[in-house]
């Protein structure tokens, strides 16, 4: 009864850390172009009867793909999420926080439904709490969660549908192919990365159970077929709106130029590579997602590795269960290096609990070297957890949203209220009830706006780099016309706003095109000549 309370308060502590950090990270994080992108979708349908995505333009999108038809009906992702926070949004309202709040609450059911399969697994109970534990205060983990995107979904569903096998497979072996399934295939139209904990389950069950699935081979697929076969004909009454549509942005998402989605099946060298830094980028990187960074954050992927090394170098010691785990930790790795092309940090959530889990094991390990062991685990435990701690309350102290996006919203408010015309990104619609601006990229050279407003932010510097390589053209339009039609008239952290300026006034240019975007990330540097701004 005395272990049974302590797991359940561990348990319940870890829930409690995850969700103070969660909330606080959503108070204080500035919302970025994909949280805006999706967001606006949600907020279309819940508050005026439409699925699209009304502020992009279909030639702004980042990817070099015309997506047709997205300011009427949005097909670029697959529908869960769109649905279900529109829903939210009817009930809670539509903001930033409460569409992050939405998300921390998907959160908070992974935690329990880890610790579960944690114990299911492992006979050391101590792996199911710290492993849970590591986990809620995971810096990758709340930096997903606290955030309106679909991942911290989608890896709770795929995370229960593995839990549903488990718990069922010894039980009622059908009710467990059934279960996993509905909630598997709940998690594939929430994200389709869900899969790749689908395939991972496959796997383990054809190695742990293929003699029952040999039995009634036939029913088990078409139960296991059947979820995703009906949520795909559900889905196919909306495709059939507008299959031209779908058909431009869908695909141009998953596979079109530059989507990356495919690449790294041909190029596995440049896969591993890309994995590598999407590991050490997601900690210490401070791109379009992740925020104010410091070097030192990427020390913490790096004390994961020698607890991998350990776990998979001693795979014959563990009992027949932990391999189970083993097994599911070897094909998840493989699936996001190899199958998972686009390498968005974001997608490190369908991981971290494993690293964490992994972790877990190898301090677990130590006991058997005595004290000497014991206070070595405690020791690497409490500098891990200081710097996943530390890494966090780095974004909580920086308070974008308050001190960066709140000031830049209210200035365009008063654009706004002037009549003057604004582009920039989705981000902007928490603030502007996604209206009277448009997001595109390429700063209106095939859509043909000429904004009064420009406003750019972490998104449309990292685009203008990357248009640097691939769309040559386009970043000479937007060096063009930032330093020769515009000037810099406010600054508000990582949002710049740039208004038009008369030309032949003379004076030094705004935007320096030697440097524009070769240090996209780096304050002045990205260009900007200091003059006439408001911080």
């Amino acid at each position: 009864m005395s272990s049974r309370w302590w797991l359940a308060g561990v348990l319940l502590l870890a829930i409690l850390i995850y969700v103070v950090l969660a909330v606080w990270v959503a108070y204080t994080k500035a919302p970025w172009c994909d949280e805006g992108q999706y967001a606006n979708s949600s907020y279309d349908l819940a508050f005026r009867g439409r699925l699209s995505t009304s502020v992009v333009e279909p030639s702004g999108y980042y990817l070099n793909a015309y997506f047709r038809g997205a300011q009427q009906r949005t097909y670029f992702n697959v529908p869960f999420q769109l649905v279900a926070l529109a829903g939210w949004f009817r009930v809670f309202g539509a903001s930033s926080f409460s569409a992050r709040i939405y998300s921390i609450c998907w959160g908070a059911i992974t935690l329990p439904v880890l610790f579960y399969i944690l114990r299911r697994l492992f006979s050391d109970q101590r792996v199911a709490a710290l492993g849970t534990l590591l986990t809620g205060m995971d810096f990758v983990f709340l930096w997903s969660t606290a955030d309106a995107r679909m991942e911290a979904a989608a890896n709770a569903l795929a995370l229960c549908s593995l839990a549903a096998y488990l718990h069922f497979r010894e039980k009622d072996f059908q009710k467990a192919v059934v279960s996993s399934q509905v909630l598997g295939a709940c998690a594939v139209f929430t994200h389709p990365n869900a899969a790749l904990v689908v395939l991972a389950m496959t796997i383990i069950g054809w190695r742990y159970d293929r003699n029952r699935l040999r039995l009634h081979g036939w029913r088990y697929l078409v139960l296991a077929a059947a979820p995703y076969l009906l949520f795909g004909v559900l889905w196919s009454f909306y495709i059939f709106q507008s299959p031209g549509d779908f058909a431009a942005q869908f695909l141009a998402q998953a596979a079109g130029h530059n989507a990356e989605r495919f690449r790294t099946l041909v190029e596995p060298y440049d896969a591993i590579q890309k994995e590598i830094h999407r590991h050490l980028a997601a900690y210490a990187d401070s791109g379009l997602w992740g925020g104010a960074k410091e070097g030192w954050m990427g020390l913490i992927p790096l004390l994961y590795l020698p607890a991998m090394i350990w776990f998979l170098w001693n795979w014959r010691r563990h009992e027949a269960p932990v391999r189970m785990f083993l097994e599911y930790t070897v094909v998840m790795l493989l699936g996001m290096t190899f199958l998972n092309g686009f390498k968005g940090y974001f997608y490190l959530i369908y991981l971290v609990p494993v690293y964490n889990a992994v972790f877990a094991v190898w301090l677990s390990s130590f006991r058997r070297w005595g004290l000497e062991g014991r206070c070595l685990a405690v020791t690497i435990g409490v500098i891990f957890a200081s710097l996943q701690l530390s890494t966090s309350i780095v974004h909580i102290r920086a308070d974008e949203y308050h001190r960066d996006y709140e000031p830049a919203i209210r200035e365009l408010a008063r654009d706004r209220t002037e009549g003057k015309s604004i582009l920039g990104t989705a981000a902007l619609g928490f603030g502007m009830g996604f209206s009277g601006f448009k997001d595109d990229a390429r700063l209106g050279m095939y859509s043909g706006l000429s904004p009064d407003v420009v406003v750019i932010d972490r998104a449309y510097r990292t685009y203008s780099g990357f248009y640097r390589n691939e769309e040559p053209a386009v970043f000479q339009h937007t060096v063009t016309m930032l330093s020769t039609n515009y000037r810099l008239t406010a600054q508000y952290g990582s949002f710049w706003i740039f208004e038009r300026d008369h030309p032949g006034l003379g004076g030094k240019p705004w935007i320096d095109a030697r440097r524009m975007a070769m240090l996209p990330e780096m304050g002045d540097h990205f260009g900007v000549i200091p003059g006439d701004r408001r911080e």
